[in-house]
């Protein structure tokens, strides 16, 4: 098995390209491309600010590999594998972590450093590495819950891993990683845009975990419970166009409201009328990229009877107005 050693990263290759994409005060933009025949090829496109530092890195190779990262260093990292599989190994840490396609984690690590085999032909992640003054100034008030477990870390210099098999992407995570990698914007609007969703993914990541948490502190749903849960939400996610209340799935499934109301949200990560929401805004978005419908036909055909509230929500979920799918 190969193995390519980070800090020699750019002697590894016999064909490199980098590029400056932006630059000011505030912001770098930079994409690394490279290739060596029969090894590996890829890119790494780094997006830094002043608190943080949000990386794309994608690769295809011809067989396994270890990334080697010798150089011990306290970081904070949010990792979002979008394909392939990983599996790191820290110096510290008795186990090895794996991350699958669509799973996530956030590690913070006084002793950061090991390895990082790739097992599969094509790897593709982001990144987010925080500026530890940065990280430390978000955390100050920060007394209780997974952040507050992340702060006391922080400040006793111990790592913390909130999941020790990484978390699967939920459907918000999924449309913020979506709006970051399709980004409409340009120039310094751009990277103030990707700033506020890092923001928004290390917020998720947390919530996310907070909700691992009490999941597994709460064994109130039998299988019977999760097996009625699972089928509302199959039907939720065939039917989300019709109209329908907390009472009908209540009687149509054989759930009381509290079960159904507190155990979708354990399960699920969302409420049953936020996961409505949530698709019947994604099938607008498609629409509207299809061109089958304007924005005002997209709106009233998910149940909106105000075209302005429309556009506010669509802007506050996808980070772009709906009439600018329309002007492309």
């Amino acid at each position: 098995m190969d193995k390519i050693n980070l800090a020699n990263w750019n002697n590894v290759f016999s064909t490199t390209k980098q590029d400056v994409l932006f630059a000011s005060d505030r912001y770098t933009d930079l994409r690394f491309c490279f290739e060596e025949p029969g090894l590996i090829s890829g890119f790494v496109q780094s997006v830094s600010t002043p608190g943080m530092q949000l990386t794309e890195f994608f690769l295809t190779a011809s067989k396994p590999f270890h990334l080697v990262d010798d150089e011990i260093k306290e970081t904070a990292e949010s990792v979002f594998v979008l394909d392939g599989h990983s599996e790191s190994h820290f110096q510290n840490l008795s186990s090895a972590l794996g991350l699958n396609k669509n799973h996530h984690n956030f590690q913070y690590n006084d002793q950061f450093g090991g390895e990082h085999v790739i097992h599969s032909p094509a790897f593709h992640a982001l990144t987010i590495t925080y500026d530890l003054h940065f990280l430390k100034q978000l955390l100050q008030a920060v007394d209780d819950g997974n952040m507050g477990q992340l702060a006391n870390s922080v400040h006793a210099k111990k790592a913390y891993l909130p999941a020790s098999r990484g978390m699967s992407f939920q459907n918000r995570t999924m449309e913020v990683i979506g709006t970051i990698r399709q980004c409409p914007f340009q120039g310094v609007t751009r990277y103030l845009f990707l700033e506020s969703k890092m923001m928004e993914l290390f917020v998720l990541q947390m919530e996310q975990a907070q909700i691992a948490d009490k999941c597994k502190e709460d064994n109130a749903w039998s299988p019977a419970d999760k097996d009625k849960l699972h089928e509302v939400k199959q039907y939720i996610e065939n039917a989300y166009l019709d109209e329908f209340n907390l009472k009908d799935l209540t009687y149509k499934f054989g759930l009381n409201e509290f079960k159904l109301k507190k155990g979708y949200k354990q399960l699920f990560q969302s409420t049953v009328f936020g996961h409505v929401h949530q698709l019947r805004m994604q099938r607008a978005k498609k629409l509207l990229e299809r061109k089958t419908m304007n924005v005002s036909e997209a709106a009233f055909f998910i149940g909106y009877n105000n075209v302005s509230s429309f556009c506010t929500e669509f802007k506050k979920r996808f980070g772009y107005s709906p009439g600018k799918i329309c002007v492309h």
